[in-house]
């Protein structure tokens, strides 16, 4: 598997996001491998290091493209004080209910959970995205029981939460705008 230089990306406070490179696939073949962190991903299911290489290498070959635009990605999220990786967080194209959009979301192994590095790296990539982009809104889509992400997206200016079909599947789906500047007068 081969990739361009991994870079920073975006810096949140205590963390930076990084572009994935190869070197990646033992922190993310043990992400995608933990039960607690799958119970919230997708059906549940946890996935080999095989399944995880090959969708690594596919990753790193599209983000290759020379049209691939580059925020269009999950992005490895590291703690600047080590360089540990500590999750994965990112915006991407998806489909919710069959409109295109783009969607927020995060990862984080269980020794980063309750330590606010998911509301740092979405707070980052929500203001990117809104800013950089000139996006109008952001999904989120997740759990609902899934008490942690749901208290993250609150704290990123979530609204109600709706159903919606996502994937094949029906999801709890939330979204992001822009905070209304204040009207002074």
């Amino acid at each position: 598997m081969t990739g361009a230089p991994a870079s920073v990306f975006l810096e949140a406070g205590r963390l930076q996001l990084w572009d994935k490179q190869a070197s990646d696939l033992d922190f993310l073949a043990s992400l995608s491998a933990d039960p607690e962190v799958m119970r919230w991903i997708g059906d549940g299911a946890t996935y080999p290091r095989g399944e995880i290489e090959a969708r690594l290498a596919r990753v790193l070959e599209i983000e290759a493209s020379p049209d691939h635009e580059r925020w269009n990605s999950f992005k490895i999220v590291r703690r600047k004080e080590d360089g540990a990786p500590v999750g994965q967080a990112g915006i991407l194209r998806c489909e919710i209910d069959g409109i295109p959009q783009v969607e927020i979301g995060w990862w984080l192994a269980p020794f980063a959970w309750s330590q606010g590095y998911a509301t740092e790296a979405a707070l980052a990539l929500r203001d990117y995205a809104f800013a950089e982009v000139g996006l109008q809104q952001l999904a989120v889509v997740l759990h609902a029981a899934n008490a942690r992400s749901v208290a993250v997206a609150t704290r990123i200016g979530a609204g109600a939460p709706r159903l919606a079909q996502y994937r094949d599947r029906l999801v709890t789906c939330y979204t992001v705008r822009p905070a209304t500047p204040a009207v002074s007068g």
